[in-house]
């Protein structure tokens, strides 16, 4: 089953609640009580959060956390990424260190064409949705790929 980590989940409200407050410096124990989460979980998310740049820190008395950017530039996709390390659905999609597949029957899966495509699908829907969706609690519209060959067109669904 496809389940994000309780830490994601939480990096996830974090940068929800800096966005919507953007600008401002906000603690760590403030974002814990609003959501009633332990206060040592939320440190360390918006630790992660900050060190892959999407939150800036700030030091000192009334010292706290901000999200200074454009919450339409920063999709679900990557705040999965940056919370969750690299993910794929399937293993045979992974590579090891060296760039090599992790699946040692990669090549002769008979399964594999169509779980790329799945895996690409999920990954792709997950970067359609932007910070600033989830700040509104919306879905956006929808953008399925089609593949004719070599060319991919993209088709918005009303």
């Amino acid at each position: 089953m496809l389940k994000i980590s309780r830490f994601t989940d939480y990096g996830l409200l974090a940068a929800v609640y800096l966005a919507r407050k953007s600008g401002e410096i906000v603690s760590a124990r403030e974002i814990a009580a609003f959501y009633h989460l332990p206060a040592p979980m939320v440190t360390k998310v918006l630790k992660a959060l900050h060190q892959a740049s999407i939150i800036q820190s700030h030091r000192g008395v009334g010292g706290g956390y901000s999200y200074d950017g454009e919450p339409a530039h920063t999709t679900l996709g990557q705040l999965v990424e940056i919370l969750e390390g690299p993910w794929d659905l399937v293993e045979c999609e992974s590579t090891d260190s060296q760039g090599e597949a992790v699946c040692s029957i990669r090549v002769a899966c008979p399964s594999r064409r169509m779980m790329f495509g799945i895996n690409r699908a999920i990954k792709g829907a997950f970067e359609q949705v932007t910070l600033a969706d989830l700040i509104r609690g919306g879905m956006p519209t929808p953008i399925i790929a089609k593949t004719f060959g070599p060319a991919v067109e993209r088709e918005t669904l009303q």
